[in-house]
Formats: structure tokens, C-alpha cells, sequence
């Protein structure tokens, strides 16, 4: 189950690396040009060609294309933070070890999937957090009862 987990973790750590690069680009250039045209809106008005009330009102709006690209590039930044944490997660749960990172792992994997899906839409890509993380919780589950299992009695000496 371990394996498993470990093996599907790398794999959901792979697109998040590629998926947090396309919101990171995304999400900037969106940003980048949300604030150029609030400078840009400010211009216009202080040259008369748009009265201030229309300025006011295309920079409300601008204001909400900035703070839209803004939430998108701080996403894609999570999702190159969780490609490490995945990635170690599955060192951990291949090697049997620290068992509450891998459950922050896991958490964090299907959170990170549940909001990629509300920012876009469900696809098969997601798939593989979900089920690696849930798997990654169950496995580190049972790296505690590996290690509480009494020994086997040693063998009489004779």
C-alpha cells in the first residue's frame, strides 16, 4: 500500500509541478495586464478622454481581473510547494518514516485537488491526488501498527 501511495504521489507531484507552472504564467500575465490597464485607465482620465466616473468603474473591474491573476500565480506557488512535499512524502512512505508528515501530505494533496477543481474543472489529472493522497493517509497509517506488532518469541536455546 506504501508503494502504491508512494508511486502515485510522484506521479500527482509531476502535474502539479506542470499545472502550478501554467497558473504561476497565467496567473502573473493576468495580473500583469489587470494592473497596466488600471495605470492605464488612470491615464485617460487625467487626460480628459474618459470621464472619472467610467475610470472608476473600469478600475473596479481591473481591480478584480488583478486580484483574480493574483489568487491564480499564489495557487500555482502552492502547487510547486506541495511538488516537494509530495515528492519527500513519497521518500517517506517508502522508507516507513515520518508518519505525521505524510499525513500533512495527504491532506494537503487533496485539498490542493478540491480547490483545482473549483478554480477549473474536475479532469482525470485530478484523480491521482485524490487517490494518492488517501492512500498516502492509509499508509501512514500503517507504519504505526508495523512498528506496535510484538516481536515473535526467540527460538529456545538448546
Amino acid at each position: 500500500m506504501r508503494i502504491a501511495a508512494g508511486i502515485i504521489l510522484i506521479v500527482a507531484a509531476i502535474i502539479n509541478v506542470i499545472a502550478g507552472a501554467g497558473y504561476v504564467l497565467g496567473g502573473g500575465l493576468t495580473a500583469a495586464v489587470g494592473t497596466g490597464l488600471e495605470m492605464a485607465t488612470d491615464e485617460a482620465a487625467k487626460e480628459g478622454a474618459v470621464s472619472a466616473a467610467d475610470a472608476e468603474k473600469a478600475k473596479a473591474e481591473m481591480g478584480k481581473v488583478t486580484g483574480m491573476g493574483t489568487g491564480l500565480l499564489v495557487f500555482g506557488l502552492f502547487l510547486w510547494v506541495m511538488f516537494v512535499m509530495q515528492i519527500v512524502g513519497a521518500v517517506f512512505l517508502f522508507i516507513s518514516k515520518s508518519k505525521m508528515f505524510i499525513f500533512v501530505v495527504a491532506g494537503l494533496s487533496v485539498v490542493a485537488e478540491v480547490v483545482g477543481i473549483v478554480i477549473t474543472a474536475f479532469g482525470w489529472t485530478n484523480l491521482f491526488g485524490i487517490v494518492g493522497g488517501i492512500l498516502a493517509f492509509l499508509g501512514a497509517m500503517a507504519i504505526g501498527k508495523a512498528a506496535a506488532a510484538p516481536a515473535a518469541p526467540a527460538a529456545p536455546q538448546g
